[in-house]
């Protein structure tokens, strides 16, 4: 992030993990994915409550429990149990919430996984999310914004695109229950409010949040975490359903200069670093 636009908190790794995942994480049962987490653990020298899972990905999502990814080679993989599995197909951008798995691939074609099968979808994107609720977002190959409203997302239309174009112009976008961000090419950040399951355009305009971002992702819980394009992570503080454009950037202090994409679900933190390791971090 700018440094002239982000104050970095002056906290230990530890503490901002404690802080942040406890806040987000009492009410929420971790027992079931902290079991299948543990068998896939490789032991680190970390001390900060982070540890390195198996395997190699350019590009992760985790949403309800779910863990997808894609590779180098755009090979899709999602946790089954304790271990990677493969899933047909190819996707250079894979997304899991509320309204499903969904993903596109290298020629921006628009995916939905319908029982065990990717189902093509009308349009085309080169970024998706599935987070809001129950409703589907992502951004084409000119920076123009889209999205599918609740009942279009559940059950979409094959022979003809329900897509609805949102103004203005954005590389990344991502939405949670009660609100969607992004950041366009020079690494803006906005935030959309008023976005709702019928009506997942929104209302009123853009809101700047300072600050700069490459990529940024919310959590079905509404947490939102981004790496700016050095690869140090960041996450918004004082988010609620009064005040979802939250209050400032802290920086937590973990894999300076690696990181290249993360998502939070569930208490744990996923990061892929730009070598294609993958980390979860828990406190």
């Amino acid at each position: 992030m700018g440094s002239t636009c982000i104050k970095k908190r002056p906290h230990s790794c530890r503490h901002l993990l404690h802080r942040t995942l406890l806040l987000r994480g009492r009410t929420m049962c971790l027992n079931i994915a902290i079991l299948f987490l543990a068998l896939l653990w490789i032991p680190t020298s970390c001390d900060v409550g982070c540890t390195r899972v198996k395997g190699a990905l350019v590009q992760i999502d985790v949403g309800g429990g779910q863990v997808f990814g894609v590779n180098s080679a755009n090979d899709i993989y999602t946790l089954y149990g304790s271990s990677w599995g493969q899933v047909p197909g190819k996707l250079q951008h894979v997304t899991v919430g509320p309204a499903g798995v969904w993903g596109v691939n290298k020629e921006n074609n628009i995916f939905k996984l319908v029982a065990g099968k990717w189902v093509q979808i009308p349009g085309l994107l080169k970024q998706i999310d599935a987070g809001g609720d129950e409703i589907v977002v992502g951004v084409n190959s000119h920076d123009h914004i889209y999205c599918l409203n609740k009942g279009s997302s559940i059950q979409p239309c094959r022979e003809k695109s329900e897509w609805t174009q949102i103004p203005g112009s954005l590389k990344y976008y991502s939405c949670g229950p009660i609100s969607c961000w992004g950041v366009n090419g020079r690494n803006n950040i906005y935030i959309r409010k008023g976005v709702t399951p019928a009506a997942c355009e929104g209302v009123g305009n853009w809101q700047h949040i300072g600050g700069a971002l490459s990529m940024i992702e919310v959590g079905q819980d509404g947490s939102v975490y981004g790496v700016n394009n050095v690869g140090n992570i960041y996450y918004r503080t004082g988010i609620t359903t009064e005040q979802p454009e939250g209050t400032d950037w802290a920086h937590i202090d973990l894999f300076s200069g690696q990181a290249k994409h993360v998502s939070f679900d569930l208490g744990h933190l996923w990061v892929v670093l730009k070598n294609g390791q993958i980390y979860v971090c828990i406190q």
